[in-house]
């Protein structure tokens, strides 16, 4: 699907240079970076799902751990401090998530659910009710989260990094099978040793980290970091893991499917932006691969 689509758009791209935009080099460092904002989301919401939960709270997270960051750097903390300290927020709300859903025994689509609310309303609050600060960190930092490489955003590598790590995680590490198994069958997997609640609590961490991950580079980017709510990001991660193959039902997925969604994904809405379409035929395209996903994971479970 991926290859398929790439080479369309490259086809158009060659067809007609004046009007479809593709191939330029300002465009495709735009596909790049875009790429990477909902990529790194995609990860951490990708582990979560293979090990058999959900994590709607991460939009918030997204916009609320950042914003909390630059606000600490710009009232005088240490950039170091201020961004450990955007990461220990995501933390929290990682744990929170999961001690509310794996001790109460609540769906994790409520509890985070219920999060995403909370941590929105909870940051300008806090914040004296400021919707944006600007971010202004050191060049040296700047240009490391979001210069370039030989052309290519650095940002970009980063995130190629972090999938490696995730991939290595997942394949070649004894946490990988605990995700798995506690995702298929977390009975089984109790049985056979595992601590289920404790892998699932590490996954909804590492779904919130990721999440801080992609808003740092992003308020990096932009050199603002604002609590207005980024619409649908976190439904657009789930879109990413499904077009990737993860299993809507836990205890199925891949880290190189998920990156292959996310580049999918924005494929898709730069060819929409370039053939200038309406904006909705992307949340078309995203709700529809939801639904094919979770028909095309009833019928395997249904085969096997």
């Amino acid at each position: 699907m991926c290859g398929g689509l790439l080479l369309c758009l490259i086809v158009a791209g060659l067809l007609a240079p004046d009007k479809f935009f593709f191939l330029t080099e300002g465009n495709i460092k735009l596909v790049l970076r875009a790429i990477t904002n909902l990529g790194f989301v995609g990860l951490g919401v990708g582990l979560l799902m293979i090990a058999g939960e959900f994590d709607l709270s991460v939009g918030s997270v997204y916009v609320a751990t950042p914003f909390a960051m630059a606000i600490s750097y710009v009232g005088g903390v240490p950039l170091p401090v201020a961004i450990g300290f955007a990461f220990a927020i995501a933390i929290g709300i990682g744990l929170a998530n999961a001690t509310i859903t794996l001790r109460l025994g609540i769906p994790s689509f409520i509890t985070t659910l219920g999060m995403l609310f909370i941590v929105r309303t909870v940051a300008p609050f806090i914040a004296d009710y400021r919707r944006s600060v600007l971010f202004r960190p050191p060049p040296a930092f700047k240009e490391a989260l979001t210069g370039d490489v030989l052309g290519v955003p650095v940002q970009f590598l980063w995130f190629l990094g972090f999938a490696a790590i995730a991939y290595v995680i997942l394949n070649r590490h004894f946490l990988g099978n605990h995700f798995f198994a506690a995702g298929g069958d977390a009975r089984a997997a109790r049985f056979a040793g595992i601590n289920v609640n404790r892998t699932k609590t590490l996954a909804f961490v590492l779904a919130s980290v990721m999440a801080t991950v992609a808003g740092i580079f992003n308020a990096t980017r932009v050199a603002t970091s604002s609590t207005n709510p980024q619409l649908f990001i976190e439904l657009f991660a789930v879109a990413i893991c499904v077009i990737g193959g993860v299993s809507l039902f836990g205890g199925r997925g891949s880290v190189i499917g998920i990156v292959l969604g996310a580049v999918v994904l924005q494929l898709v809405q730069d060819a929409i932006i370039l053939a200038r379409l309406p904006g909705f035929y992307l949340d078309m395209f995203v709700g529809l691969m939801i639904v094919l996903g979770v028909v095309l994971n009833q019928a395997a479970r249904r085969k096997y």
